[in-house]
């Protein structure tokens, strides 16, 4: 591959924090590992994958020098890529569950649709019968068959956006910078 090739497929994002309770809850009292994520944090990298949107995404975290610290970073870059690595599969299993869904629609309405098909063909009921077994199972046949489909090719945008984000983020590199009060960067390790 191409090395220019490869350093434009590298998007970065860079955020500021003050204190490891922007990226974390500041309502958790627990250890980092174990904390829950800010909203805000995951807000803001949603926002900034939506503007790189391809590429392998390296996150830079500028944080004062007072937060340097080689054990806090590697279990905050552990702590985010589980987190990512946990929503992209609760994501996964969402998508896979509404297209489960859909499939079963289609399978109903083909149900409904085959067996008015056979009935009339086969006169298995009088033509009365056949005439009101047809006013409800023809539109309860199309509608399965349909919005099966549709369940199964358009899936959300949303969900699937959001899939791909979190499967980014779970492989992405989240790589701490250090900023001394006078403004110049300490560089630190990539996670």
């Amino acid at each position: 591959m191409d090395p220019d090739q490869r350093i434009k497929d590298i998007k970065e994002v860079s955020i500021a924090i003050d204190d490891w309770d922007d990226i974390f809850s500041d309502f958790d009292p627990r250890p980092l590992g174990e904390r829950a994520l800010s909203e805000d944090f995951i807000a803001e990298l949603k926002k900034r994958y939506r503007e790189t949107r391809k590429g392998t995404f390296l996150v830079n975290i500028f944080a004062p020098i007072s937060l340097k610290d080689e054990k806090s970073e590697k279990v905050v870059a552990q702590r985010l890529k589980k987190y990512f690595r946990h929503r992209f599969l609760q994501r996964q299993k969402e998508i896979n569950r509404i297209r489960l869904k859909g499939g079963i629609y289609v399978s109903i309405g083909i149900v409904f649709l085959g067996f008015l098909t056979l009935a009339t063909y086969f006169r298995y009921f009088s033509d009365l019968t056949i005439e009101l077994l047809g006013i409800i199972l023809m539109p309860l046949g199309w509608f399965g068959v349909w919005e099966g489909f549709s369940k199964i090719v358009d899936t959300s945008p949303i969900f699937i956006h959001e899939e791909i984000l979190f499967d980014k983020l779970s492989k992405g590199q989240f790589k701490f910078l250090y900023i001394e009060p006078g403004g110049t960067q300490d560089q630190g390790k990539q996670k």
